[in-house]
């Protein structure tokens, strides 16, 4: 019975092709749930608001500007992923990402000197940059995992609570290097946004379903309708 489960699971898969390329979309979502969690943490909302030199309640008014970004894209992020195609919605959601979170470091080392508000409009980026990692990922392991879109959805929010359950692990690692003078908390900024460039370049570089079947659609298309055309030479033969 356990091994009918495991053929039936491998079943579910569309192509073996698009492992990776799940795995690149998967982990965009890892780093979007550390993204998400690290302005709610305490120690990140001290230190940001120290080096601003605001109250600790007004960082809550940068992660609001998140909320505020993605209903910004809303409306256009849908109609652009079904007309671009997923490997582009998710490339503006990969490469927004990274400006918001390498903003953030920015920000952080700005100080008094305009940080807050660079903060704040870096935080409305990454809300859109939320909406069109929506519109493109969910679709896209969708039509990876076809047969099971919902094991397909599941993964991602699979990968956003791994991330939200290692990131007190990484903060604390982050806070015992800052206090000894080794590194500061826009070094983790920084490594994130880092990681949401290299996962753009691999988005771009990595098949996904339907960009492939474009591809094929205008490569084949033709041959299809032509043998389409085929049959109805020997019919008319046969009516001579």
């Amino acid at each position: 019975m356990m091994i009918n489960q495991t053929q039936k699971l491998r079943r579910t898969l569309m192509n073996k092709k698009y492992l990776p390329s799940a795995l690149i979309l998967y982990l965009n979502y890892f780093i979007h749930g550390v993204g998400c969690s690290i302005l709610g943490q305490a120690v990140i909302k001290e230190a940001l608001a120290a080096s601003w030199g605001v109250q600790v309640m007004a960082i809550t008014a940068i992660s609001a500007a998140l909320g505020l970004g993605r209903l910004i894209a809303l409306p256009f992020a849908g109609p652009l992923s079904d007309k671009l195609g997923r490997r582009i919605s998710t490339a503006i959601g990969s490469g927004s990402y990274a400006i918001y979170l390498i903003g953030l470091a920015l920000a952080f080392n700005a100080g008094t000197h305009g940080g807050y508000q660079i903060a704040y409009i870096c935080a409305i980026i990454g809300g859109i940059a939320n909406s069109f990692l929506d519109t493109g990922i969910y679709p896209a392991v969708s039509e990876i995992i076809y047969k099971a879109p919902g094991v397909a959805t599941m993964g991602i929010k699979f990968f956003i609570a791994i991330a939200q359950m290692l990131l007190p692990f990484v903060l604390g690692m982050t806070v015992a290097t800052t206090a000894a003078g080794l590194t500061s908390y826009n070094t983790l900024f920084f490594g994130c946004g880092i990681i949401y460039i290299v996962l753009l370049v691999l988005v771009m570089l990595f098949p996904l379903p339907d960009t492939d079947a474009k591809a094929e659609g205008k490569r084949f298309g033709p041959l299809t309708n032509r043998r389409r055309r085929l049959p109805s030479t020997p019919t008319a033969g046969r009516a001579r």
